[in-house]
Order: C-alpha cells, then structure tokens, then sequence
C-alpha cells in the first residue's frame, strides 16, 4: 500500500483534507498531521516559534516514524515551505513530493518576477492585516480566503467547513508576523533537491502564486510542473474531486 503524508496550508488543520482522502484510490494510506499551532487543541507554549524551523522539526519526526520507509508527501501553499526545507535537509525520508501553490519570494532570482510578486503580495495580503488590527483574528481568515479564492470565497463555503479553518483563526497573528520569519530558501539551495518534485499552479490563481511555482520548478533539477485549468489557490477546498485526481495521478507516475 501507498503511504501518502498530507500537509494542510494555514490557516486548517489535518482534517480538512478528508474529502479529498475520501475520493483517493483504496491502496493509499494516508496520515493528516496537524501542525503545531494549528486546529484547536492548546499551545504547548505562547506561539512565538511559529514558523518553518519548528514545523519542519514536526514533520521529520513524522517521517522518522514511518518504519524507516520513505513517504510520499503533498503540501499545499503554507506547508509547502516546510516541505522544501524537509527535502533539502533529510531527503532520504521522502520518496517523493508534490507542492500545491507555493507562496514565498525567497525562490525568486529575476528583479521583474520579484517587483510582480511583492506588488500582488501588496495586494492580496494588505486586507488581510487590515482585518486582523481592525476586526480580530476570525476576521483576518475571512479576509485570507478571499484574497486566494475570490471575494466572498468564505463565505460561499459550507458552514462545517468555515468552522475548521475558524478553529485555528488562534495562530493568524502568528502567521502574519508575530512568529518566526520563513527560512530563506533560494533558488541554490533548492537546486540541491535529488526527489522527484511536481509543482502544481491553478491556471486561475493569483500572480505571487503562479511566479513562485513556476520559480520553485525551474530551480529545482528534472522538476515537472503542472497547471490546473479553471483552477485557483484554493483548489483542494472548492475542488476535492480534482485534487484527489492529480494526487493518484502523480502518485502512480512520478517517482
């Protein structure tokens, strides 16, 4: 059987992927961790580590768990950062992996993709601070979802589904700077990944997305990379039938 680790973005918590888990093919295990500081259990400690050196340290134990066998592992936006850093610091734990919109700068070496990205990031996260000083941390998620998946995206959402990702409206100060900064990975460092990597971008997402998956991919050597049609950021929640599809799809063709 295939063992498949499923990495949540932020905010949401390892439940939300089972919709998706539902629709995946019958010979796949697959393991939904939560990260810390996500989802509605307590705070081992007031947050400030919130970042990718701690989730990533999460997520190598994760994978050291594992009978000494290498997992496949998908990340989706936030986690993808920290399943970058995972696969150039302990690549012997994944066999493979699969990054749905990768969000970070770092990756960047092209002075006009850096000036496109930070103006979109302007643009869709200044909302999001704005919410969160003006309205609270609830809000702040509200605002987040409808920067990567069009005005009113939250709202539109089934009720049962707003309230996982409202369970971790805790960490969005965490998340927006109150934790650690993201590790700066670039472009070198990513040139040093030996796995077999896809990299994933809806064909309807926002630039600073589209720019650092295309980025990701380029910097990393043999990397495939795939373009969803009619597909955005939030993809995995509008769409589950679809990103279950890519999933066993990649899972039975790459690596």
């Amino acid at each position: 059987m295939k063992k498949l680790v499923l990495l949540h973005g932020a905010p949401g918590d390892g439940s939300l992927w089972q919709p998706i888990v539902d629709k995946l093919s019958a010979d796949v295990h697959v393991i939904c961790p939560t990260l810390r500081w996500f989802g509605s259990g307590s705070w081992p400690d007031d947050g400030s580590g919130f970042g990718t050196a701690a989730h990533t340290e999460q997520l190598i134990k994760l994978l050291q768990a594992e009978a000494g066998r290498p997992c496949a592992v998908a990340a989706w936006s936030y986690s993808t950062h920290v399943l970058l850093n995972v696969l150039i610091r302990r690549s012997d734990l994944i066999s493979k992996a699969f990054l749905y919109e990768p969000g970070l700068n770092t990756y960047l070496r092209d002075e006009a993709a850096i000036e496109a990205f930070n103006a979109d990031s302007q643009a869709a996260f200044a909302p999001v601070a704005e919410a969160l000083r003006m309205h609270g941390a609830e809000s702040a998620v509200e605002a987040l979802f409808d920067a990567s998946g069009g005005a009113g995206c939250f709202r539109r959402m089934p009720e049962e589904r707003r309230r996982i990702y409202l369970a971790s409206a805790r960490m969005m100060p965490l998340l927006m700077g109150g934790g650690q900064p993201p590790a700066n990975i670039t472009a070198e460092d990513l040139s040093r990944i030996v796995t077999p990597v896809t990299v994933a971008f809806g064909r309807k997402t926002r630039p600073l997305f589209e720019i650092a998956s295309r980025a990701v991919a380029d910097a990393i050597p043999g990397a495939e990379l795939r373009i969803v049609d009619a597909a955005d950021h939030m993809l995995p929640e509008k769409e589950p039938q679809t990103f279950a599809a890519l999933l066993d799809e990649w899972l039975k063709t790459r690596g």
